[in-house]
């Protein structure tokens, strides 16, 4: 297994859901409706790229990616 590979990925998908987190406390802050729908679309979109690629890691390395983060070998 390629274990720079792996990093990049698993590094990769963190920072997706870090900032789907971000993402997801504008909306609370948001006052216009507006505001709030456009952060609701790019919420959708970086929870589909998320889904892609936990799916993308757990096909290429064997990992199961579960909801509370953790990585373990798929058996």
């Amino acid at each position: 297994m390629n274990s720079q590979g792996i990093d990049r990925d698993l590094k990769a998908y963190m920072q997706l859901k870090i900032d789907l987190l971000k993402i997801a406390e504008c909306i609370d802050y948001c006052t216009e409706e507006k505001d709030k729908e456009r952060f609701r679309t790019r919420a959708l979109h970086y929870s589909k790229e998320l889904k892609k690629l936990k799916e993308s890691i757990e096909e290429v390395y064997g990992l199961k990616v579960c909801q509370c983060c953790s990585f373990t070998e798929s058996k």
